[in-house]
């Protein structure tokens, strides 16, 4: 699908990627996740910034539908091939990358709260369901939750990684729809 000049979603397929993971299990996973792995990436490289990240929730954010409810979720950096070849990197357990067939597509962050803050997870959802109707409309692709979840890539500028307020500086992400061709 094309906007313009610009592509609005791409294909992408991983396969055999590994990574650093760090899983966090509480109210607030997603903060206490990133910063661990913001914290261990600035101690352990120099091209921090240069990285791909990936986080997703195995069993979805929220799944009891309450804000307040304790979730999982796994921050990772992708590694390069000769980065990946032990059970840990600089003492951060190493894993596999979700692997599969995937439809990816910009968040675009137009979504806020009745106090006229960001909500994105609110924008996370409606560009999904964007994605979602190019993969429709595409005809040739099916979801694929078999053992799947979606991801989402988080795009860091240095900033938030040189800060003390992480939350302060603005991240860009990709939402990456798990498909199947029919």
């Amino acid at each position: 699908m094309l906007t313009g000049s610009k592509p609005l979603v791409r294909i992408e397929e991983l396969n055999n990627l590994k990574a650093v993971s760090f899983r966090e299990n509480c109210e607030a996973p997603e903060t206490q996740a990133w910063n661990r792995m913001r914290e261990w990436a600035v101690k352990n490289f120099s091209d921090f910034e240069a990285r791909r990240y990936i986080g997703y929730a195995p069993c979805g954010h929220h799944p009891q539908g309450e804000e307040e409810d304790s979730h999982e979720y796994n921050a990772m950096m992708i590694l390069r091939s000769d980065e990946g070849t032990g059970d840990t990197l600089f003492d951060a357990k190493v894993c596999e990358v979700p692997k599969g067939l995937f439809l990816v597509g910009d968040v675009v962050l137009n979504e806020f709260d009745d106090h006229g803050v960001l909500d994105i997870g609110a924008s996370m959802k409606k560009s999904s369901q964007t994605i979602y109707e190019c993969m429709l409309n595409m005809g040739e692709y099916d979801m694929d939750f078999e053992g799947r979840t979606y991801l989402e890539e988080h795009i860091f500028p240095k900033e938030w990684f040189l800060t003390d307020k992480p939350e302060e500086i603005q991240a860009e992400y990709k939402f990456w729809l798990p498909i199947k061709k029919k």
